[in-house]
């Protein structure tokens, strides 16, 4: 992965004066889903390869959420995590978020994406993919 670094702006001038604390690579097939979670960081996300769905809730939607909890789950233990099933919602247990206000977003190669630090956001890829993001 180093070798591919060369092949990435690793200091965007999007990412503040010190520039990104984290570089990630996501690589998946179609399909593969990222559940509905925030991220402690702002986060500047870049479609390298294929095409992927993203849903972004604002951090004042978080109550209709329902957050997951240490005691509810091991994907609790940060708190960041939702317990909802995005794109096959459980309305009747999870009534608060049929209000939920949230954004789509689809991705193409080339496009870039802001999402805020503790913006809830869920990934779904359309095909296999590639990404990157710098979290600063």
């Amino acid at each position: 992965m180093t070798d591919l670094l060369n092949d990435i702006d690793a200091s965007p001038s999007f990412c503040g004066e010190s520039g990104p604390v984290h570089i990630n690579t996501w690589i998946g097939t179609g399909g593969t889903r990222t559940p509905l979670h925030f991220d402690s960081y702002d986060n500047l996300f870049v479609q390298l390869v294929g095409c992927k769905y993203v849903r972004i809730y604002n951090s004042d939607q978080s109550e209709k959420l329902y957050v997951m909890r240490k005691k509810d789950s091991p994907y609790g233990l940060q708190g960041n995590m939702s317990a909802l099933d995005c794109e096959n919602e459980d309305f009747e247990k999870y009534p608060l978020a049929r209000t939920s206000e949230f954004v789509e977003v689809l991705m193409f190669p080339g496009d870039c994406l802001f999402i805020p630090s503790r913006a809830w956001h869920y990934v779904r890829g359309l095909s296999t993919s590639i990404s990157v993001n710098f979290w600063w």
